[in-house]
């Protein structure tokens, strides 16, 4: 079982972190245009700065699986800091379930809200507004892999020393 999750952690969590990277250079692209067609062109564009927007929210929750399986978690650093190294694996189980639930979270909301807003437009693409909402779901299942994938690797380094 540990085999089959690290693996699907290599394929699902890498492969959205590489395409991440990726829309993240089309969105610095696109700024750039966006900014060249308002202050030199003087002819600003109607859809790029939505489509910026739209990049960017994808870049972050693609990303989120990849952080959250090195550990990458800024807003604990200081409990690990404060508790002995007795303690961390007991801090580690009680973050990872609370991770877990509030990603649960995000994923049953977040594609019940990607479905209700198919009808809607975005305003300057003219396509359906679920395509922004919908990095909601697959960002929280992959930060939901991203966290079990931390659990089962028995070789993760420690990212604090002591």
């Amino acid at each position: 079982m540990h085999r089959l999750l690290l693996a699907a952690d290599r394929l699902i969590v890498r492969s959205l972190l590489s395409v991440a990277m990726v829309l993240l250079g089309v969105a610095a692209i696109v700024g750039f245009y966006q900014v060249l067609a308002r202050f030199v062109l003087e002819q600003p564009s109607t859809w790029s700065e939505v489509l910026v927007r739209t990049l960017i929210v994808w870049t972050v929750f693609l990303a989120l699986g990849a952080a959250l399986r090195s550990g990458s978690m800024i807003a604990f650093d200081f409990l690990y800091r404060s508790v002995g190294t007795r303690l961390r694996p007991w801090l580690d189980v009680v973050i990872g379930v609370a991770t877990l639930i509030v990603l649960g979270v995000m994923l049953w909301y977040g594609l019940q809200l990607t479905l209700r807003v198919r009808p809607q437009v975005l305003a300057g693409l003219d396509v359906s507004i679920a395509w922004a909402y919908a990095a909601i779901p697959v960002g929280a299942a992959a930060g939901i892999v991203g966290v079990l994938a931390r659990w089962a690797d028995p070789a993760r380094p420690d990212e604090l020393e002591p």
